[in-house]
């Protein structure tokens, strides 16, 4: 079971599957909250309870909506019938989404100052 939230705040949706129902978090937006099934592939020993790799593709089975899994590539999931989540994430929590996905956009840095020529600008 993971907890599905589609983060639509940004123009794009994003569709974000969480092991934690985000719900209580600080910092959650109070977006809808639905219980899925993700069904995964096996994680990597290096890798237990991390979210997929970036080569991994997220699937929807048309005939039960609630229903997604994971696939070795896009093509594997269009293969079997499935239709195609992008973008999305899958991650323990909604702090996690947040810092690894910055579905906000990255904070932008001080700009320098312009530099004004010296004098009146005339030649």
């Amino acid at each position: 079971m993971h907890f599905l939230v589609v983060d639509d705040r940004f123009g794009t949706p994003i569709y974000a599957f969480f092991e934690l129902d985000p719900t209580d978090e600080p910092g959650f937006p109070g977006l809808r909250v639905r219980e899925v099934t993700l069904e995964r592939t096996a994680a990597p020993a290096d890798r237990p309870g991390l979210g997929l790799s970036s080569a991994s593709a997220v699937g929807r089975d048309p005939q039960h909506l609630d229903s997604f899994r994971e696939f070795v590539t896009d093509r594997a999931a269009n293969g079997a019938g499935f239709i195609l989540i992008e973008p999305r994430y899958v991650g323990p929590c909604w702090q996690g989404y947040v810092l690894a996905f910055r579905p906000g956009g990255e904070k932008p840095g001080k700009r320098p100052g312009r530099v004004q020529p010296a004098g009146d600008g005339r030649q």
